[in-house]
């Protein structure tokens, strides 16, 4: 080999499949970008919070998160109380800039991308005001409360031409990591029956989770990361759901006391969650149901496992991978999307997706029969 210049050499082994690994897919762009000599942008991905509210203190959590991943970071803050952005004038110290409007904050030559962390009734109009600015933005799930909103966020990203994804963090949880890995490996055979969900006994609280009007309702919450499992795992697209939604108890609150949405997807899988304020007992966290198996799991270390992959019963534990870290891991393909134009993993489409199971199940419920979706997704 003669000249100068850069050589980025991979081998994929033995196997076509590697290249549909999306690590692999991302060293192949990485390699590539690295070979021809592109230069990334001389400043990090600047990004502003928009909530700093107390519960959960999640804008000094997506803080942490972003300064923790190379080629981000967070250079200003926005909330409507001025106590909080006191707060964070404490805990993020040497922003450069705090604010209590929003397009104040919007107005920054030095801002390129937007954290949405307000209450859920606000995701779509405060999103449409950042992406109509020119600013990138990633939202708290839920992506909104209904498919309008979905619809109208979509169209101005595309016409702007700007990045819009959902914190879909939990996708790098560490059960459901391990549910993947057992399903992919072929050992429960082909999954027919997912069940899922979560519940317990007991009054929701009196804050703007409990408002349907500010919240969409009972499985806005949970239900949004739920659902975004069992699409992922189930594969196919939505034909039919059918939803029930139960008010019996907490009439101090405007928010469901327990919603359910059984999914049918075009390749036969059925899906079945359920979200509760007056579950006195509950299901495990996950049961599943394929040709050769099952999966069983609840919220601890290890996930139970049956097998007939081999023609024999096998039974044991299994257990669950370490937590990778979601938020850092979810914001590593932010930056890396945004700044060498790798795939984006979490697309508002995907997200979109979620809201449509949710407001079919609302609809289905006030009907009392089951509703059939055409599910564009691809």
């Amino acid at each position: 080999m003669q000249g100068q210049g850069r050589v980025a050499y991979l081998a994929n082994g033995h196997s076509l499949d590697v290249w549909r690994h999306p690590e692999f897919r991302s060293l192949l762009i990485r390699a590539i970008a690295w070979s021809s000599g592109a230069e990334l942008p001389a400043h990090p991905i600047r990004c502003g919070l928009l909530g700093y509210g107390p519960a959960f203190n999640m804008g000094r959590g997506h803080a942490g998160w972003i300064n923790a991943t190379p080629g981000l970071q967070t250079v200003a803050m926005c909330d409507a109380q001025p106590a909080r952005v006191e707060a964070a004038k404490e805990e993020l110290p040497g922003l450069a800039g705090y604010f209590t409007d929003l397009d104040q904050m919007l107005a920054m030559n030095d801002l390129d991308l937007v954290v949405n962390i307000l209450p859920h009734n606000l995701h779509a109009p405060m999103t449409l005001r950042c992406l109509e600015a020119g600013k990138h933005v990633v939202l708290e799930k839920p992506f909104c409360i209904g498919v309008d909103e979905a619809d109208a966020m979509i169209a101005k990203a595309c016409e702007k031409g700007l990045m819009l994804s959902l914190f879909h963090n939990r996708r790098w949880d560490g059960d459901y990591l391990t549910i993947r890995d057992v399903v992919s490996r072929g050992l429960i055979g082909e999954v027919f029956h997912i069940e899922c969900g979560q519940g317990g006994y007991g009054h929701p609280g009196f804050w703007w989770r409990s408002d349907k009007a500010i919240s969409g309702g009972v499985m806005h919450d949970w239900g949004a990361h739920f659902i975004d499992w069992i699409l992922n795992l189930a594969g196919g697209k939505i034909t039919q759901v059918m939803g029930d939604f139960q008010k019996r108890m907490w009439h101090s609150v405007t928010n469901e006391d327990h919603g359910q949405v059984v999914i049918r997807f075009d390749n036969g899988v059925v899906a079945d969650y359920w979200t509760s304020t007056i579950s006195a007992l509950g299901r495990p966290k996950w049961l599943i149901l394929g040709t050769k198996g099952a999966i069983q799991a609840n919220w601890g270390d290890e996930i139970t496992l049956v097998s007939y992959a081999s023609g024999v019963r096998h039974e044991g534990k299994v257990p669950v991978k370490l937590p990778s870290y979601g938020s850092t891991q979810y914001y590593r393909n932010v930056a890396d999307h945004l700044l060498m134009g790798e795939q984006l993993l979490v697309t508002a489409e995907q997200a979109r997706r979620v809201i449509l199971v949710i407001d079919a199940a609302q609809r289905s419920s006030a009907l009392g029969t089951s509703v059939s979706l055409a599910d564009g997704y691809e």
